[in-house]
């Protein structure tokens, strides 16, 4: 398919932008893993200098610190070679995830018994790969084959270029960033699935180039997708969207104990909502809710999404909050607060969320329920409404760090729908399961 010629502009303009380059803070090349914090020379009080005491440092945010476990050794042979002295290939790993779940619940609607939410699924099976050549460059691919033919398929394929120590271009399928929980990898979320405005108006994974540049603090980021969501190889689909994000990322000492802080804003720009499937992921176009067998005549369209959050760690406990809206021939908008606490550190984690969302439009939020929350992995049920929330707590488990990890948690959520037919549903689900991730 010929590429149209806004498309190729937007790639011709992030092409050129790699030519633009200043220098990386060295924090930030410490928690990205670049630079090992040992290598780093704090200030220290000399002769004729100011006392260490007033001199400004850089606060270096340690890395998770896991106990030694019997399986150090079985993960570690995902790595199948390791060579940095190698001119072309660096590294090369085995990657995956497999992610089974189950949820026990009912969801009532309008007070009367409705659906029953007992099942059982494999959420997650993926397998790839990921390289690093050149000294400069991450290629990853991974496949998925859980869910049915709209869900599985390829993942992602996509490489990461550092033109310079500051400055990256990333290319090929993979998922735009869009709010603080859309951009964690799955084996990262302490919950199975992410909430449910997320699902409902964050990008597809699809065809596109980022590119990002690095400044003391911040973090710019510029990148074109396709409006394709071919679950294997997406094609270059009618003008696509633009990705824009910006992010400051910083760190503190709190009471003695260091804090990292991530402040994120993000915004898109669908240029034709009307031509192309990656916004929204889903196709519920014709089909009918669970709550009062009403009809979906289309998918919602929405040509600008905006998102602002925050993610703060420490050693002891985390935070991540968003707030995230989108706008078309439908606005919605809504929240999401996560907070976590380790309970044993590095094995008990106890974990939160509320979520939050509105519209004023009739029918204009959708969720589904039970072993998946996410309408493009499977929508049946789904019900609709104009206002929802959910609370979810829950203590996982950390057998082998974030690798191998057993969830649990009970949720409560409800879906108002006063501006529609009046059916509203209110549903109990505990949700447990094991995910394993190398």
């Amino acid at each position: 398919m010929t590429m149209p010629h806004s498309a190729f502009s937007y790639l011709v303009l992030l092409s050129l932008c790699g030519a633009t380059a200043l220098h990386a803070n060295e924090a930030l090349d410490i928690l990205e893993g670049r630079k090992d914090a040992a290598d780093i020379s704090l200030p220290v009080a000399s002769e004729g200098r100011e006392p260490a005491s007033k001199i400004k440092r850089h606060i270096i945010y340690p890395e998770q610190q896991w106990p030694p476990g019997p399986l150090d050794s079985f993960w570690q042979r995902s790595v199948l070679y390791t060579n940095p002295e190698n001119p072309y290939v660096q590294e090369v790993a085995i990657t995956g995830m497999l992610e089974f779940q189950a949820a026990i619940g009912k969801t009532e609607i309008s007070g009367d018994e409705g659906v029953t939410n007992d099942g059982t699924r494999t959420r997650r099976a993926r397998l790839g790969a990921r390289m690093r050549v050149f000294r400069n460059t991450d290629i990853e691919a991974q496949g998925e084959f859980a869910g049915d033919s709209e869900y599985h398929g390829i993942e992602r394929l996509s490489a990461r270029t550092e033109i310079r120590p500051d400055t990256s271009v990333t290319y090929g399928k993979f998922r735009p960033h869009f709010t603080t929980e859309y951009a964690r990898e799955p084996e990262e979320l302490a919950y199975f699935d992410r909430s449910m405005l997320t699902n409902m108006i964050a990008p597809s994974r699809t065809l596109g180039v980022m590119l990002n540049h690095q400044r003391n603090e911040w973090d710019y980021g510029v990148g074109w997708f396709s409006g394709d969501a071919d679950p294997y190889i997406p094609s270059v689909q009618g003008p696509g969207f633009l990705s824009l994000n910006l992010s400051r990322t910083f760190s503190e000492m709190s009471n003695g104990v260091p804090v990292r802080t991530k402040w994120t804003v993000d915004y898109i720009h669908h240029f034709d909502p009307a031509d192309g499937d990656a916004i929204p992921r889903y196709d519920i176009a014709g089909k009918r809710s669970a709550n009062g067998n009403q009809l979906v005549s289309q998918n919602p369209q929405f040509r600008q999404l905006l998102t602002t959050g925050v993610s703060i760690e420490s050693p002891l406990y985390g935070f991540d909050g968003d707030f995230m809206m989108g706008r078309g021939d439908a606005t919605v908008w809504g929240l999401t607060l996560s907070p976590s606490y380790w309970a044993i550190p590095g094995v008990l984690k106890i974990v939160g969320r509320y979520h939050y969302a509105d519209t004023d439009d009739a029918g204009g939020l959708i969720a589904t329920g039970g072993v998946s929350a996410d309408p493009l992995f499977d929508d049946s049920p789904f019900y609709v409404g104009d206002e929802y929330h959910s609370f979810y707590l829950g203590a996982n488990w950390h057998i082998h760090r974030n690798r191998l990890v057993m969830l649990n948690g009970l949720e409560y959520s409800a879906m108002k729908d006063d501006a529609g037919a009046g059916y509203e549903t209110d549903a109990w689900i505990w949700h447990a399961g094991l995910r394993a991730a190398f």
